[in-house]
């Protein structure tokens, strides 16, 4: 098995989170296998996993400051079209700790080796979906659905999310999204 066929979580790496420490509420999961399945699509993690080395376009932190030694500056190829001839590039471990640290998030570099791949798998699996939306809508015509640009606001609420607030529901969390 070549090395980027090989999962990037390590499923040994720490022992699994107690009922009372986990944000996930495993009981309400269909079954046990859901809750211990890995969050990487296997089946189809190597339509992306081609990895490419640092290169000048990958920004150093705007404060300076390096990512600790020892995350990798690796760089995987997404499914997710850009122009015609242009994949989207997944952020390395290094540049998504940079990013983190750089929005006053709390990051620890072991666990970017399994919040990358996460984010990664989270993002073609949202891009898969909007294929499946956009399928038989016109967009085959002018070469296909592409992503022309991202755009977080994490601090933005949706349509729901502002009138359950305004019924008095508490938001999930008070630290925003993690966006980059």
């Amino acid at each position: 098995m070549a090395s980027q066929d090989k999962c990037p979580v390590d499923h040994n790496a720490s022992p699994k989170p107690s009922a009372d420490s986990c944000p996930v509420d495993h009981k309400s999961l269909a079954s046990a296998s859901q809750a211990d399945a890995c969050p990487v699509d296997h089946t189809t993690r190597s339509t992306w996993a081609s990895v490419l080395p640092h290169s000048s376009d990958s920004p150093a932190p705007s404060d300076g400051k390096p990512a600790p030694s020892g995350l990798s500056t690796a760089r995987e190829t997404s499914s997710i079209p850009r122009t015609e001839s242009e994949k989207w590039v997944y952020p390395s471990e290094a540049q998504f700790f940079s990013a983190m640290a750089r929005k006053n998030h709390n990051p620890h570099a072991p666990d970017m080796k399994v919040v990358v791949p996460i984010h990664n798998a989270v993002n073609e699996r949202a891009w898969g979906h909007i294929r499946e939306w956009e399928a038989g809508r016109g967009g085959e015509s002018c070469g296909g659905v592409r992503l022309v640009s991202f755009k977080g606001r994490p601090g933005d609420l949706t349509p729901k999310a502002r009138i359950l607030s305004l019924l008095g529901c508490a938001p999930l969390s008070a630290e925003p999204a993690v966006t980059l």
